[in-house]
């Protein structure tokens, strides 16, 4: 099922806003970490619950080239659409 950039960031934010404390306005420039102020746990919790929700798999070389919403989208949107 082919899914457009605009679906896929709008379930990322649903996710993200799950595991961030912060009051953050989303957009895809944000960045993951340090916008949503998370901790290396929280990151890899955010990524499995990414992985599992659109049912791809992400290498750690992925996982930590994730800097922001939009490298997020593009990898996921690869994946989902190949």
């Amino acid at each position: 099922m082919v899914k457009d950039t605009s679906e896929i960031y709008d379930q990322v934010v649903a996710i993200m806003q799950r595991h961030s404390q912060e009051n953050v306005a989303y957009s895809m420039d944000t960045h993951i970490a340090s916008d949503l102020a998370l901790d290396s746990v929280e990151m890899f919790e955010l990524l499995m619950d990414i992985e599992e929700h659109f049912d791809i798999g992400l290498s750690v070389e992925e996982g930590s080239s994730l800097d922001t919403i939009k490298s997020l989208v593009e990898a996921i949107s690869e994946k989902t659409n190949a």
